[in-house]
């Protein structure tokens, strides 16, 4: 039985009675009210049962039928949610080596983690979580055997984020890091690839004897003699197994080589600071071999750099870049030198210039000025250059602050030193070498090349040069046989032109964006020899001008600007009237391994 809240209708009606019966003798007016008065009471009321005419809060009703079908719906999502749960639950409970396969480095379930006989590796180097035989969370690195080597860089550094990320998620949640921190952290939780196999956490070490190619070492590097082990004759040779060590990749998908001098320097001054074995790997490295351009690095290493400033409360950005820039300044002194076919032209040069500037009480101040695809972070220039003039002024300031240092009317000897020193012109535009614009350099200085050892040409000295070839005779008169026009370097170093040397059409790819992070086939002999050629431009170019006695101007912006700071050091970089001027007012001081602003 339905019970139901709703009152029952009356069963009661009104019903009319014999006096509510209109006359037909009265008159009409009495006629007419009466009978109006009598329909309104022998109207029925109004049914509470009845639906209103207006519908309740101005909505429509909901029809029944779509209340019913959401509400279906709704149990069997919620059926369908319990039963995944459930099924998975148990899929976890019965195989726990198979759901270990989808390890990620974000979760901290123990039992996930113990990888050990899963079916297959990770197809990715990537820092996985294991667990040791204590049931402990650790995390090691899983290259597949099959991976190239060395890896690309993005990959590398894919690693280190993610390896950065699991130490913080190994870490208790309530812990602060603070200097060195992170470092004894990561060295508590992360187990040795080679460890982490041995105990049968990983399917197959990320390299094994069969993979160590003993070819590959070049008679440059050293070889020591290890332990002699059992049936081993005693003239055999292998390679000394590091405990630490650091290898730096050449490799870089940058076409300038100023980013890579500094991230090799300053590697260098890390793995010394750690004291660590340091290596390069120079094997895909788009300039050739690194003997082509420096000597070969120095295996001993000497002291260690200053330490670790413990001032954690003030000055924190100040700090961490002296210490970038100290690592930077050994790995200078260490590597910065040139190798045999360039130091014979360099010492001349040097020499030469010493000697000028000294016959007269002079000096030399070095001009860098970057072109090309490199432009100013200053708001003002972003989309241009700084002016030739900005350049020149800041060197007459440095010359008068040497000369005049009471900023008073020049004496005569000041003027004659004034005019007998020298503005080391170094740019990667040719064009900027016959400007007008540094004719306004005089009375103040003359104005040279920093070196003319090795030429980047305009295309109007190739034309000169080299003219065009005559277009070949075809059958068809109205045909004309295309031919490449001379490029040259007019306007600065573009990194599409440095990809297209000896290859326009991996130069047109670039310019396209299709280039790939790592090109399948090596250079031929003739790009690496004009990229040699482009290098060692470069390289000599900075070397005369950072040695210049009275101080260097540059922009900030450019990587070259930075590469001359760490060679004249951080005295004349952090000091106001320091001798190493930037010009590029969108970042205030040396800028490390700073992109962009």
């Amino acid at each position: 039985m339905i019970h139901s809240a709703r009152q029952a209708r009356p069963t009661s009606t009104l019903r009319r009675t014999a006096s509510a019966t209109p006359s037909f003798n009265t008159d009409a007016t009495e006629f007419s009210k009466q009978f109006a008065f009598q329909h309104l009471l022998n109207s029925p009321l109004p049914s509470p049962a009845l639906p209103s005419i207006i519908p309740r809060h101005g909505k429509k009703p909901t029809p029944r039928l779509f209340r019913q079908a959401f509400r279906i719906s709704v149990r069997l999502s919620t059926w369908l949610l319990a039963a995944t749960a459930l099924y998975c639950l148990i899929r976890a409970i019965r195989s726990p080596s198979e759901s270990s396969a989808s390890v990620t480095y974000l979760s901290l379930n123990v039992d996930q983690y113990n990888i050990a006989g899963q079916d297959s590796a990770l197809q990715d180097p990537a820092p996985i979580l294991v667990a040791d035989p204590n049931k402990k969370p650790r995390w090691t690195v899983s290259i597949p055997r099959d991976a190239s080597f060395p890896l690309k860089p993005s990959q590398y550094a894919n690693i280190c984020a993610q390896s950065d990320h699991i130490v913080k998620q190994l870490s208790p949640a309530h812990a602060h890091f603070h200097a060195g921190s992170r470092e004894s952290q990561a060295a508590t939780n992360f187990i040795d690839v080679q460890e982490a196999h041995d105990q049968g956490l990983l399917l197959s070490p990320s390299m094994d004897e069969a993979r160590l190619d003993h070819s590959m070492l070049d008679e440059d590097w050293p070889r020591v003699r290890g332990k002699k082990e059992a049936g081993q004759h005693d003239n055999s040779m292998r390679p000394e197994v590091c405990e630490k060590s650091l290898t730096f990749l050449m490799e870089s998908a940058d076409a300038g080589m100023g980013k890579t001098l500094l991230g090799l320097w300053m590697a260098y001054g890390l793995a010394q600071d750690e004291d660590r074995a340091f290596f390069i790997d120079d094997s895909n490295w788009a300039y050739g071999k690194y003997t082509s351009f420096f000597k070969p690095p120095p295996w001993v290493f000497g002291d260690l750099i200053e330490p670790r400033s413990q001032d954690h409360q003030s000055h924190k950005a100040a700090i961490r870049k002296h210490r970038a820039f100290s690592l930077a300044r050994v790995g200078h002194d260490a590597l910065f030198h040139l190798a045999k076919t360039d130091t014979d032209y360099l010492s001349s040069r040097l020499a030469e210039l010493d000697s000028t500037a000294q016959a007269g009480g002079g000096l030399t101040i070095g001009l860098h000025l970057r072109r090309g695809d490199r432009h100013p972070w200053e708001p003002q220039y972003s989309d241009s250059y700084i002016p030739a003039a900005t350049y020149l002024s800041t060197a007459q300031s440095l010359l008068l602050h040497h000369f005049n240092p009471e900023n008073t009317t020049l004496t005569h000897s000041a003027a004659t030193g004034v005019a007998a020193s020298t503005f080391l012109l170094a740019s990667d535009d040719p064009e900027i070498y016959t400007s007008s614009d540094f004719s306004s350099a005089q009375p103040y200085a003359n104005v040279q090349r920093a070196q003319s050892h090795i030429l980047l040409a305009s295309k109007d000295t190739l034309d000169a040069a080299l003219p065009e070839p005559a277009p070949a005779p075809t059958a068809d008169p109205a045909f004309i046989k295309f031919v490449e026009p001379n490029t040259g370097w007019e306007g600065g170093f573009f990194a599409s032109i440095f990809w297209g040397l000896g290859n326009a059409a991996e130069g047109m790819r670039f310019a396209r964006g299709e280039r790939p992070e790592r090109a399948t086939a090596p250079p031929n002999d003739e790009t690496l020899r004009l990229r040699e050629y482009v290098g060692r431009a470069y390289l000599l170019e900075l070397k005369v001008a950072g040695a210049a006695s009275g101080g260097v101007v540059c922009g900030v912006s450019s990587f070259g600007c930075r590469v001359l700071g760490v060679m004249r050091g951080w005295s004349d970089v952090a000091e106001e009237n320091g001798t190493w001027r930037n010009v590029d007012r969108g970042y205030s001081g040396w800028a490390g391994l700073v992109e962009e602003e």
